[in-house]
């Protein structure tokens, strides 16, 4: 009798030790496949980075810095969107010929001022920065005076066939 119950107890033994080496195995490809996918996804800045880097020049020329707004955040990234699906870089679509701001319309911010500024290709948040601030009309969008929110999108696309980031910076006065 005392054979069986050792030999219960070894089977129950290596069931378990089965089980949890089962269960690190699959944690552990559930893991990799989750840090692949997060890695693919990783962007090389963020939209808090680009509007820190706005908020510097905008202070620079004695100007106030400019409030992330939800709902200008949520018209940059379907402004962003529209561009990826599309396969367009404008600020009028050349498949519907919506205009910029049809898109922060549609998203309820009611505005009294509004402006955009689009890139793509910067690797480098404080390059893209740079190239707008060398650019007379992205400029002018960064440091208007009655800007008051922004909202930023960047995502990860194609245009041409070549992968890109797609950068949508919208501003707006209520």
């Amino acid at each position: 009798m005392s054979k069986i119950i050792r030999s219960s107890n070894y089977l129950l033994f290596i069931s378990i030790v089965a089980c949890i080496i089962s269960a690190f195995v699959f944690v552990f490809l559930l893991t990799q496949n989750t840090v692949k996918y997060a890695i693919a996804l990783e962007l090389p800045y963020n939209s808090d980075q680009v509007i820190i880097l706005i908020n510097k020049e905008r202070i620079k020329n004695n100007l106030k810095p400019l409030i992330s707004e939800q709902l200008l955040t949520n018209a940059a990234n379907n402004k962003n969107r529209d561009m990826i699906n599309n396969k367009y870089f404008s600020h009028i679509s050349p498949v519907d010929g919506k205009k910029w701001s049809d898109f922060i319309k549609e998203v309820k911010y009611e505005y009294v001022e509004a402006g955009e500024n689009l890139a793509n290709g910067f690797k480098k948040a404080d390059e893209m920065v740079n190239a707008w601030m060398n650019s007379p009309t992205h400029r002018a969008n960064i440091l208007g005076e009655g800007y008051t929110e922004t909202g930023v999108a960047i995502q990860k696309g194609k245009i041409n066939g070549a992968d890109t980031i797609f950068v949508t910076q919208v501003f707006g006065r209520r």
